[in-house]
């Protein structure tokens, strides 16, 4: 359920990316475990700044601030997704029933779970004094005993001493800083994952498959991987997909420099530098200076560099010159246009720049036409293939466009909804139009333009791409004089932009290219440029020179030297008196410019000086004005030149330090959007309520404590979103924003709503998130047409009874909260979807909640559910999601049949649970544990059933033969304690590809069906029958996890074609590894936690091997020559806490060797 759960977090982060950018939506890596007093100011801070540093997504929570009795929330999750756990034991550790409660649910889930991994520190104490060998924990444990019973603590006991057990870092044996690093390094290459590449990206897959050949990881080379084609052809999209599966086999040492051409190569340096190395190079002033840097701070690491979309050959020469400016194993990926710039003057076309004869080139070909004709459908006509009447002209279609991802996709949205002459009349011109020439075709495009769309579309190829797209809106109404959001919606409609993450305009690189082009050729005049400056340097040259013309309607203004302020003149801006928009970068106006700017529309402006110098400045047609990264104050005197624009519609202040208090807003009371992002301001004047057409306000600034109460003036405001550390209570007037749709709250001091927020009649949605709120006004019955309220990771303690008159709500979140009861009148929201109380304190559902027609979620894991869940459950024939995952409950109602259209059912860990009904078909997931099962229950009528988790110690055998009839079924896992399986033959199993099983006998397993590819045998107690495996054609991994013998013979693997990964773990008593030649294909093998090895017989026969993972193998003492030194494929040695080895010899030299914790290892041998 570990999916469902992510799936959910993702939702969640996408609704408050107004408030923090977390666009993986992913759960924590790592939990740190610590005693705060203890260690916070020291390891716990030091060592999670060292993680978040490495981009590893650390948890660090506050102990001392929890209540209650239980782990609960947002805590209980972030153990529950972490992969890691780093226990830090210092001298009072054990004094805390938090750290102790958090040390045994770890333990749980990680003998549940082989790909956990705890890493214990021994801050300030020994071994001895976490395996209660001393007295220093003993005495805090007697203390506990007598506060918590001695079952409890009996538990605690238990998960230090297995704890204390695993071979940790201390303190005293490396220092703060090392101690740092070393565990840094350890987590970095324990968390290597592999990315799926999304589903619907159409062709992406076998794109993939063929880079992923060129690139070998497993190879020790530097490789440089060129991807060449015409622009639009989906390059960018396969590195960018290529970039995230492989990304995370480099540690921290990666770096996507996108648009590459469109750059200074210092810039990208900065960024390449500081991306790799995690330090700021804002001082590298030369060219060769950051060459130099690259090739001597890089020459030692393994690193994956992208440089997308080059268009000189110095571009890489600067940037990722040669393959000995890398370390081992790196890897360079170039996209290009021109793959001309990659061939020396004299050579064969495909030589490439460098000598190294490192380069693989892949040319990006036209889409296939199955994949072609998806992609032209599904944008033409909204589904996968034509109509019959349509099937000639769309292959006619397609055929003229080429197999051009991106010409597909723009003229296919062009033709949406158009009729067939329509369609007829767009070929003609496309076959008038030569195939090779992509901007002839997208110019069909841009030509159906009306006029002022073609504008619009130029000014976003120019300046508007990642804008925001409400703001830019703004300005081409005030530019047109007349509303454009339609004429936005006709550009996106016709694919030529999108709308992106949040409400920002994107435009793909080749439209952008045609735009710009389009711009160059209105003037016939290279030194004019055109109507639109984007090029900074150009921008200045063309104004330093005076230059100018009335065409220009808009320029990007920078200086020539970074961090320089350039003093304009009149004279320099004398001839353009269109100019509508300006961005400038550290500039500054002197002297009179009387009449000049009276066309300015748009102001963004970055690094002003705190100086205003012009006068006459005539900024009285403003619409839009952006500042950002200024030390300006109130008292600025850009004030007066702003505050003359009556008509301005849009005010950023973003970044300004120094700003504290807002200006005065009188003068601009025509305001729309008002955005303050400043973590310093303090007081927002009263002034703000004087701005009646104030539509969207957002304030975010961490140190404001109050709102003026005049806020509640404000009576066209329809979204509010507050950010603040500080805010304690909303001021009464907000009661009045009557025209109020999004109010989104994220103050961690508000300890309550208003009463008045009843008032807010024409709120969508309440989202009020991290808050000391312990309940809510009644007035908030009063919401008629709320639709979505969310009030998680709080305080919140009881719903008042009024809740059951939000007659609009479809999603209500309580996760996280404190409440332990649901109002009955929950059952009166008729059209409630989703009701979410997960990791809350919900201990029963009300009677009522069966009245819930609509409802298709219903979410309330690791909770404190525990009460006999109600029969009206039966009655929620909508719901699709049953999540009670951790419940404490001890069964389920047979009405459970009834919900028809239920897929999920989440039932892991409730090991209270006594008999399970009859359970509905439509399931496609289920998990439930069987700790407390009297009967196990058959399957067999869950024929669409895909996923089965059935986990928790059972005294009872699972019922095989039920399971064997589940056709769907793909993945499975079984771990049922010491309860061994029956005989069974799992054959019929045809569709199975994951197999997880515990416990098993020689007679358990009789078959295995053909289709797996991974296979997990926990709790081996015999020797195993490999006959069975010899049909095993797919299968590429097996992992044997507590295999109870002392020897161990493999057999039939080496015949598997597939099979490249052998995982031993846990395994007591096994003394030799006989890696039988049959094994020489096998690419990875991993040993850890075998006690008793001594020995792998046979490890030099293994040439494939690539990867070879020793831990926790206390007894082998040598890796020996005659072994490694034919291991000349293999690529990386991990050696981790091997107390006993004494000597590696013969390590291939292009192999990557990380030794940690083998105490006695000679690193001279």
């Amino acid at each position: 359920m570990k999916r469902k759960r992510e799936e959910k977090k993702t939702e969640t982060a996408a609704s408050t990316s107004s408030s923090r950018d977390d666009g993986s939506g992913s759960g924590y890596e790592v939990f740190l475990s610590f005693r705060g007093p203890d260690t916070r100011l020291t390891m716990a801070d030091c060592l999670y700044n060292g993680l978040i540093g490495a981009g590893i997504h650390a948890f660090k929570d506050n102990e001392e601030l929890r209540f209650g009795e239980e782990i609960k929330g947002g805590l209980l999750q972030a153990i529950n997704d972490s992969r890691i756990y780093i226990p830090i034991f210092s001298k009072d550790y054990a004094s805390s029933k938090w750290c102790l409660r958090e040390l045994a649910h770890i333990v749980y889930l990680s003998r549940a779970n082989d790909e956990k991994v705890i890493l214990p520190i021994f801050y300030d104490v020994d071994v001895d004094d976490v395996k209660l060998n001393t007295k220093l924990y003993r005495k805090a444990l007697r203390k506990h005993k007598s506060d918590y019973g001695k079952d409890l603590v009996k538990k605690w006991k238990k998960a230090l001493r297995e704890v204390a057990r695993i071979r940790g870092r201390k303190l005293k044996d490396h220092g703060l800083d090392k101690l740092k690093n070393l565990t840094v390094k350890e987590v970095s290459s324990l968390l290597w994952t592999r990315t799926n590449v999304p589903d619907h990206l159409v062709g992406i897959k076998d794109q993939m498959d063929k880079i992923m050949k060129l690139l070998d990881l497993e190879a020790f080379d530097v490789r440089f991987i060129v991807i060449h084609g015409m622009g639009g052809i989906g390059k960018t999209t396969l590195v960018e997909t290529v970039f995230r599966q492989i990304s995370s086999q480099f540690e921290s040492n990666y770096s996507f420099l996108k648009d590459v051409r469109i750059h200074d190569i210092i810039d990208l340096q900065k960024k390449l530098l500081s991306d790799i190395l995690n330090l700021s190079c804002t001082n590298l002033s030369f060219i060769d200076e950051g060459v130099d840097m690259i090739k001597t701070r890089f020459r030692d690491k393994k690193v994956l560099i992208i440089l997308d979309d080059i268009d000189k050959r110095d571009q890489i020469m600067r940037l990722a010159g040669e393959p000995n400016w890398f370390g081992g194993g790196s890897r360079i990926i170039i996209t290009t246009r021109n793959i001309e710039l990659l061939v020396k003057e004299g050579e064969d076309d495909n030589v490439p720049a460098s000598n190294s004869g490192q380069f693989s080139f892949y040319d990006m070909p036209e889409m296939n036409s199955h994949d072609a004709l998806q992609l032209f459908c599904e944008r033409a006509l909204g589904c996968a293939e034509p109509p019959t009447d349509y099937v000639d002209i769309t292959n006619k279609l397609i055929k003229a466009l080429g197999g051009l991802p991106l010409a597909l996709h723009v003229v296919g949205s062009t033709l949406r909804g158009k009729c067939q002459d329509t369609w007829e009349n767009v070929l003609s011109k496309l076959n008038k139009v030569m195939n090779e020439d992509v901007k002839k075709k997208l110019m069909i495009s841009y030509e159906a333009l009306e006029p002022n769309q073609q504008q619009i579309y130029l000014d976003i190829a120019c300046f508007f791409i990642n804008k925001t797209k409400t703001s830019a809106i703004k300005y081409w109404d005030a530019v047109f004089g007349y509303p454009t959001e339609i004429e936005v919606k006709i550009l996106t409609r016709m694919s030529l932009i999108k709308i992106i993450g949040n409400d920002d305009l994107w435009m793909h690189d080749q439209l952008r290219d045609l735009g710009r082009d389009i711009v160059h050729s209105e003037s016939g005049n290279i030194h004019q440029r055109g109507s639109r400056l984007w090029s900074s340097k150009d921008a200045f040259r063309i104004v330093q020179r005076k230059k100018g013309t009335k065409n220009i309607v808009g320029l990007n203004l920078g200086t020539p030297e970074p961090d320089a302020t350039y003093i304009f003149k009149r004279k320099e801006f004398a001839r353009l008196v269109n100019l509508r928009f300006l961005q400038l970068d550290h500039g500054n106006f002197k002297g009179d410019f009387k009449d000049l700017f009276s066309e300015l529309r748009w102001l963004s402006w970055s690094n002003c000086p705190l100086e205003f110098q012009a006068t006459n400045f005539g900024l009285k047609n403003l619409t839009v004005v952006m500042l950002s990264g200024n030390n300006i104050t109130k008292d600025w005197e850009g004030w007066r030149q702003i505050m003359v624009a009556k008509q301005l519609k849009v005010l950023q202040l973003k970044d300004c330090p120094s700003l504290r208090k807002t200006p005065k807003f009188y003068t601009i009371s025509q305001l729309e959007r008002l955005i303050l992002r400043c973590s310093q301001l303090r007081k927002i004047d009263k002034s703000v309520g004087n701005l009646q057409h104030l539509d969207y306000l957002e304030i975010m600034c961490e140190a404001i404590k109050s709102l003026p109460e005049s806020i509640g003036d404000l009576k066209s405001l329809t979204q509010l979103r507050i950010m603040s550390h500080r805010i304690s209570i909303l001021p009464h007037s907000i009661g009045n924003l009557e025209n109020l749709k999004h109010l989104i709250l994220e103050c961690y001091a508000l300890q309550k709503l208003p009463d008045s927020i009843g008032k807010l009649e024409s709120l969508l949605e309440l989202y009020v998130f991290k808050s000391e709120i312990s309940e809510l006004s009644h007035s908030i019955g009063n919401l008629k047409r709320l639709k979505v309220l969310r009030v998680s990771n709080c305080s919140l303690e009881k719903l008042p009874d009024s809740i059951g008159r939000l007659q609009s709500l479809v999603k209500l979140d309580l996760s996280s909260s404190c409440i332990r009861m649901l109002p009955e009148c929950i059952g009166n929201l008729k059209k409630l979807k989703v009701l979410d109380l997960g990791y809350g304190r919900i201990s029963e559902f009300p009677k009522t909640i069966g009245m819930l027609e609509n409802l298709e979620e219903l979410h309330a894991q690791y909770g404190d559910l525990e009460r006999e869940i109600p029969s009206e459950i039966g009655a929620l024939s909508s719901l699709k999601i049953l999540d009670l995952e951790g419940g404490r409950f001890s069964g389920l109602p047979t009405t459970i049949n009834q919900l028809r259209n239920l897929q999920t059912l989440e039932l892991g860990m409730c090991d209270s649970i006594q008999q399970l009904p009859e359970l509905p078909k439509s399931l496609t997931f289920l998990a439930f544990s069987p700790v407390s099962l009297t009967v196990i229950p058959d399957c067999s009528n869950l024929t669409n059933l895909v996923d089965l988790e059935i986990i928790g110690n059972s005294v009872r055998k699972p019922n095989t033969e039920g399971i064997l009839r589940l056709p769907a079924l793909r993945n499975m896992t079984l771990l049922v304690g010491k309860m061994a399986l029956p005989p069974t033959n799992f054959n019929s199993l045809s569709q199975l590809q994951h197999l997880n099983i515990s416990c098993v006998e020689p007679q358990s397993l009789i078959g295995l069906p053909s289709s797996l590819r991974e296979l997990k045998l926990s709790d081996v107690q015999s020797p195993i029958d490999w006959s069975v495996f010899s049909n095993l054609e797919n299968l590429s991994m097996l992992l044997l996890r507590e295999y109870s013998l002392g020897e161990i013979q493999f057999e039939v693997l080496g015949e598997l074609r597939k099979f490249n990964e052998l995982r031993m773990s846990h395994c007591p008593l096994l003394k030799t590894l006989p890696v039988l030649p049959s094994l020489k294909e096998i690419r990875r093998l991993i040993l850890y936690r075998l006690p008793q090895l001594t020995e792998i017989q046979g490890l030099g026969e293994l040439k494939s091997l690539w990867k070879l993972f020793i831990q926790n193998c206390n007894s082998i003492r040598s890796l020996n020559e005659s072994d490694l030194s034919n291991l000349q494929n293999l690529k990386i040695l991990w050696l981790s806490r091997c107390e006993s080895l004494e000597s590696v010899l013969g390590v291939p030299k292009s192999c990557e060797l990380t030794v940690i914790g083998c105490p006695k290892l000679n690193r001279d041998g």
